[in-house]
């Protein structure tokens, strides 16, 4: 059999880029992580605040990121040097980009509800999910990308990042969001991976209490969000989705 004829570099396709992050904290290094090495100062900023590391931006008295090398440094002048190693105590998540989180379920748990007010309709959750999917270049250039979008509520502003991960995206989202001075109570999470129960505990922690996917929503997901007071919808797709919780916030149509 002849061997297939090698084709020009200039021929090959786009791919994802992925590359290995580093993140240190008080010069202390906590965890490296594959990411697409793209807004890794969001990244980290809502990594940080997903783990309890910082309770605000401005618990951060320094954070830079060097996109070029993977390697990003925060300084949290509150936090003790050994309180960032965590001991041993790391959970590879589920899914692709092997995200990371500190807490386990049990944790997760002990989380403070969600206590607000917020509800949207299936209507609005329809028309984000559909925005969502205008705002991702790097899928368009590549394919094989996650894509989440922090959606401000009452102004109708947005912010999307994409990432081989989906956890990544979902943080570097909230990063943003974070950095925008936007507070949880008024956004809402959408997301074009699964909902799994690390994930739901970014946005019980962030005080979103909507959370939806173009895919499915984890039973342990289901559960934590049941035990926090969020809403979870998957498969929105369409004018169809799935909700998986109680659905106290998500309305048939607009009250106005």
């Amino acid at each position: 059999m002849e061997p297939l004829p090698s084709r020009p570099r200039t021929e090959l396709p786009q791919a994802p880029q992925e590359s290995p992050t580093t993140l240190f904290v008080n010069n202390a290094e906590l965890l490296t992580i594959q990411t697409t090495p793209q807004h890794l100062g969001d990244w980290a900023r809502g990594f940080l605040f997903s783990e309890g590391l910082i309770n605000s931006p401005g618990d951060l008295k320094s954070l830079v990121a060097d996109e070029e090398k993977g390697l990003v440094w925060a300084e949290i002048p509150a936090l003790a040097t050994e309180e960032t190693r965590f001991g041993e105590r790391r959970y590879l998540t589920s899914g692709c980009g092997k995200g990371v989180t500190f807490s386990s379920v049990r944790d997760a748990m002990n989380l403070r509800p969600v206590s607000h007010g917020l509800c949207v309709t299936r209507a609005q959750l329809a028309g984000w999910m559909r925005l969502l999917g205008q705002h991702t270049p790097l899928y368009d250039e590549t394919g094989g990308m996650h894509a989440a979008m922090a959606m401000q509520v009452a102004t109708g502003r947005f912010l999307v990042r994409e990432d081989i991960g989906r956890h990544n995206a979902v943080d570097k989202a909230l990063g943003a969001a974070l950095a925008a001075g936007w507070h949880g109570e008024g956004l809402v999470v959408l997301t074009s991976g699964r909902i799994s129960y690390e994930m739901c505990a970014k946005l019980v922690r962030h005080g979103v209490a909507v959370g939806a996917s173009r895919t499915a929503v984890t039973d342990q997901a289901m559960r934590l969000a049941l035990a926090t007071g969020v809403d979870l919808v998957g498969y929105v797709r369409g004018n169809g989705m799935t909700l998986y919780t109680i659905g106290s916030r998500i309305m048939e149509r607009s009250e106005e």
